[in-house]
């Protein structure tokens, strides 16, 4: 008893047909009211976090949850919903075609997170009368466009001047600077960032300028939100002594193979962003963060 796709296809957009067929497989007759085959598509989330009582009995665990279905269909492969009615299945192998679409707007990009998931799948049933149903199950992955072509993903993304001045214990040194941009706001997973950079230091210190690629997923439940952050690729730059400037011209930061960013679903979102910084010795380091997004039409 399994599903197949139709032509092993797994990867899906939105507005495209999710065809296939159930195999079954029988040694012997079988009864049942009905065989079917349904698709769902559900995000969700789900956290912990412990609470004090503020007494002796200590603390206690509070649960966050959020569901959003965005389609739940069915079919009828065999059979019917008369429950009184029961059909039978001679025994041999029988194959049964289906087919599907899914929705064209308001469903997201499949994502597996620590506190959430977005899932898509099909699921067939055996409604067998005073026994246990016969199921089995076959996810599916949905890639919701990010055309990285429009214009709003090729401007470019300028932060402006970013000052430091560090303090001792008679003095105030002179001041540490960054301004920094991006060659573009849209980027697809394999291809690299451009960043151009201008590094000043008036400091005593020698400082040393780096970007990194940062993830971080937003989880939304119970009117509450949990922040996860994961760092990816590093650049690092050469030193810049005291008194001197530096510039970046294009410095490459490659994009690893990533998820793409999530912006329509509301009870999960993935942001990324470029940080620019400076590591100051002794002194909490300079930076800015420059947003991009990650798409999956190249």
């Amino acid at each position: 008893f399994e599903i197949l796709f139709a032509e092993n296809k797994t990867v899906y957009h939105p507005g495209e047909k999710v065809s296939g067929q159930c195999i079954v497989d029988l040694k012997g007759d079988m009864k049942m009211r009905a065989l079917r085959v349904f698709m769902r598509g559900v995000a969700k989330v789900h956290w912990t976090e412990s609470r004090s009582t503020g007494t002796r009995l200590g603390s206690y665990t509070e649960h966050y949850n959020a569901e959003v279905e965005y389609f739940f269909k069915r079919q009828v492969l065999f059979g019917g919903d008369n429950s009184d009615i029961r059909e039978t299945l001679a025994d041999g192998r029988h194959v049964f075609s289906f087919s599907f679409e899914l929705p064209m707007e308001g469903i997201c990009t499949s994502f597996e997170g620590k506190h959430g998931s977005i899932r898509y799948w099909l699921k067939a049933e055996m409604d067998k009368p005073w026994s246990f149903n016969h199921r089995t199950k076959k996810a599916f992955t949905v890639i919701s466009p990010i055309d990285i072509n429009k214009a709003e993903y090729q401007a470019s993304i300028d932060i402006a001047l970013g000052h430091k001045t560090l303090c001792c214990w008679f003095c105030t040194s002179g001041p540490i600077s960054i301004s920094a941009r991006t060659d573009r706001r849209g980027y697809c997973p394999g291809e690299s960032i451009a960043i151009s950079a201008d590094f000043e230091n008036y400091s005593s210190r020698t400082i040393i300028p780096y970007a990194t690629l940062h993830q971080t997923q937003t989880f939304f439940a119970n009117g509450k939100s949990r922040v996860r952050g994961t760092k990816f690729t590093v650049l690092t730059g050469l030193p810049v002594a005291p008194g001197n400037r530096a510039t970046w011209d294009a410095q490459l930061l490659k994009i690893p193979a990533v998820s793409p960013s999530i912006m329509n679903c509301c009870v999960i979102k993935v942001d990324y962003y470029v940080k620019v910084a400076l590591h100051i010795p002794g002194a909490y380091n300079l930076s800015m963060h420059l947003p991009v997004v990650i798409g999956t039409v190249p």
